[in-house]
């Protein structure tokens, strides 16, 4: 019997806050809809929010200022759009940075997707 490997694909993002650049990987790329070369030079915040469904935006933003501001653990699942109309299922994580005297200057994280099978790309 031939076992079927369930891997899902998660992709990693580091936001250089200092500097407002959000860096991902092929895999949070391809799930925002961006392309690879622009992802990997770094995009903007607000370039990232422009992809979250306008239905949990704000959301995603106040989670973001919240977390921000305490330097805690960010989680969030939301849908997003691409540039070709379609919409999946995110889920991403990430921890801050701090300097020493705790004020974040990076956040790490992960993303994967999380639509149904039928509606991944």
């Amino acid at each position: 019997m031939k076992a079927v490997l369930n891997i899902k694909q998660v992709g990693f993002y580091c936001w250089d806050i200092t500097n407002d650049r959000f860096y991902l990987d092929e895999v949070c790329a391809e799930l925002l809809g961006i392309p690879l070369r622009q992802a990997m030079q770094g995009i903007s915040i607000f370039q990232i929010l422009e992809k979250v469904d306008l239905d949990h935006r704000n959301r995603v933003i106040e989670t973001a200022l919240n977390t921000l501001k305490d330097a805690s653990f960010y989680s969030q699942e939301y849908a997003v759009r691409r540039t070709d109309g379609s919409v999946s299922w995110v889920r991403t994580a990430g921890r801050y940075l701090v300097d020493e005297e705790n004020i974040p200057f990076k956040r790490l994280g992960t993303m994967e997707e999380i639509s149904p099978p039928d509606l991944r790309h």
